[in-house]
């Protein structure tokens, strides 16, 4: 087995405040993303910029006022797989965008599947799909972060870390 780490964060920007609000109810994250065992430090996520590699240190610096994180455990075939994807990620970030359309369908409960645009959640939700470990209720693009709270505490092997950032 094998080690990942979800990371839920609250921002406190004007569109992650929007999506608290109006996604949210007001509770939980509005941000999501995910690291690896070999270097858990290191997050992967999307954000306005597009693909993105994350530390504990850039959260703290751009305003993240609540965290947690859930590390689970996979099977090796799951994790070899969501490095695989993880790694074309790497070599063709530049090709990726973030959608703010996509947020908007996925707070209208419209699955949107748009080549090469995804929002953090929808890609943590694509990876663990991809991966194969988890049983995923619905289509990836209709995933928030605060989704990701029921889907690891499902789990029989979860540890969670309160406030982490």
């Amino acid at each position: 087995m094998k080690e990942i780490t979800i990371l839920l964060t609250k921002y406190s920007d004007r569109i992650s405040s929007f999506v608290y609000l109006v996604c949210c109810g007001g509770y939980g994250y509005t941000h999501a993303s995910i690291s690896l065992e070999e270097n858990p430090n290191i997050f992967y996520s999307f954000n306005y910029k597009g693909f993105t590699v994350e530390t504990m240190e850039k959260h703290k610096r751009h305003g993240v006022t609540q965290s947690r994180s859930y590390r689970l455990y996979i099977p090796e075939d799951s994790y070899s797989r969501i490095q695989e994807v993880l790694e074309r990620f790497m070599e063709r970030k530049n090709l990726y965008h973030y959608t703010r359309l996509g947020v908007l369908c996925c707070m209208l409960h419209i699955p949107l599947h748009w080549e090469d645009h995804y929002f953090c959640s929808h890609f943590v939700a694509d990876l663990l799909n991809v991966s194969g470990a988890f049983p995923m209720k619905k289509t990836a693009s209709l995933y928030l972060p605060n989704d990701f709270i029921g889907l690891a505490e499902s789990q029989p092997d979860y540890r969670i870390i309160m406030n982490p950032v």
